[in-house]
Formats: C-alpha cells, sequence, structure tokens
C-alpha cells in the first residue's frame, strides 16, 4: 500500500540494526539465518570497522524477525525509517531536493528491493521519520509502508 502524507503506526517501517565484532562472513550468516527462517532482507547497508562491523536493514516480517533474533539472543536496535518508491532516476534528486527545502536531517540512505516487482525504492533514516512522510507525500513521492514490502 502507497501512503500518501502520513504513515499509520502498524504501517511503519523498523529497520534493525546489529553490531559485531568484525569477522569475514558474519553477515552472509545473519541474511542467512534470517532466509531460513522464511523471511527476506530488502535492503541493507553494511558498516565494516577495524574491531566492529554493523549491518542495517529492513525486511518484510519485522515481527518475525524480533523473534528470531530474541530466540538466538541476537542483540539488535530498531529505529523507524522511510521507504520511497523511485520511479525514475530524476525521483531521487527530487526526494533529496524535498527533504533538504523542508530542512529535514538526512542520516543515511541505502537501496530497496520492493516486494516481487522490477521496480525499486530507496531507505531513508532521517531525524524526523513522520515528518518526512509527511513532507513527501505533499511532494507527490509514493511513501511505502510495511504492508507494502510484507508477503
Amino acid at each position: 500500500m502507497a501512503v500518501k502524507g502520513e504513515v499509520k503506526s502498524k504501517d511503519k517501517i523498523v529497520q534493525f540494526t546489529v553490531s559485531r565484532e568484525t569477522k569475514d562472513g558474519w553477515m552472509s550468516d545473519l541474511v542467512g539465518l534470517i532466509a531460513a527462517n522464511g523471511n527476506y532482507v530488502l535492503g541493507i547497508m553494511g558498516e565494516h570497522g577495524a574491531e566492529m562491523s554493523r549491518v542495517r536493514f529492513i525486511t518484510e516480517s519485522p515481527d518475525e524477525v524480533r523473534d528470531l533474533f530474541r530466540a538466538h539472543e541476537i542483540h539488535f536496535c530498531e529505529r523507524e525509517v522511510v521507504a520511497v518508491r523511485l520511479k525514475n532516476l530524476d525521483n531521487l534528486d527530487g526526494i533529496l531536493r524535498c527533504l533538504k527545502a523542508s530542512e529535514i536531517g538526512l542520516l543515511y540512505a541505502y537501496g530497496l528491493i520492493i516486494n516481487a516487482e522490477n521496480r525499486s525504492g530507496i531507505v531513508l533514516a532521517v531525524d524526523d521519520a513522520a515528518m518526512c512522510a509527511e513532507v513527501l507525500g505533499r511532494g507527490g513521492y509514493e511513501v511505502l509502508g510495511q504492508d507494502s514490502l510484507s508477503r
């Protein structure tokens, strides 16, 4: 479901962040655990440091992933993010200009695979997700909700 303006709380998109001691292959192990339990990572960003690494990602079913992590004693953090469908290459420039004009702080962004479609999107971590969704919706951009990503 595409959302214009305000995103309902049950439809908000949750980003997970998992930090671990830097070790080859641990991102693969993490994504493999999620996939083996019938879930898919739709957007992912990894940061590699000398001692610690961090993976940020969204999935199609955050409730299942949350339960999976708790069962495996994987420590994680959650953050509400905004996902926007990209229609073309100019669309990204327009989205970023809209955020700048509204003085919404963009912390980071990464690509998004939209469920079973040959279309893409972008995940935006911003200082005010509700305001970001409202501003982009008013600007004519297609803000996505969790149900757009879920099975």
